[in-house]
């Protein structure tokens, strides 16, 4: 899934997480967050989560 140059997201049944061009990141808990108000990926708590879902995204969005 991508939005715009170099953007893109991953989703699976749980998690919604998008990486953007200038290095920013949203990760959603579909679980608990449905509408997506909550962004966790500031949180050190979920970066085991994040690092796993990056591996579906280009390499040029890995970093």
């Amino acid at each position: 899934m991508t939005y715009g140059f170099n953007n893109h997201a991953v989703k699976t049944q749980r998690w919604r997480y998008i990486r953007y061009n200038d290095g920013g990141q949203e990760l959603y808990d579909h679980s608990k967050d449905q509408n997506e108000w909550s962004n966790l990926a500031r949180s050190p708590v979920y970066e085991e989560v994040i690092t796993k879902l990056k591996t579906a995204l280009p390499e040029i969005n890995r970093k």
